[in-house]
């Protein structure tokens, strides 16, 4: 019989442009998040800036920043401006 530990981490339902996938990881860089929704079959691509979508409005992802993942969580991934 298997017994289920929280040890044993499962993934998280996260989207990104509206495209849901499986995040499996519990942290990841705005980088990493970006390529693994490309992987996903997201059509973004990793020179994108990326926003995560929050009740108080949108928050810049940096590249090398790192997120707490979540279940629910929204990302918008777009070309960016010159606001850098």
């Amino acid at each position: 019989m298997l017994e289920e530990t929280k040890t044993e981490v499962g993934h998280f339902e996260i989207e990104v442009n509206r495209v849901k996938f499986r995040e499996i990881h519990e942290q990841r860089t705005g980088l990493q998040i970006k390529e693994d929704a490309i992987a996903a079959g997201v059509k973004i691509k990793v020179t994108y800036v990326l926003d995560l979508e929050s009740e108080d409005g949108n928050v810049r992802v940096a590249d090398d920043k790192v997120v707490e993942i979540h279940s629910g969580q929204k990302f918008l991934a777009h070309p960016g401006g010159s606001d850098s």
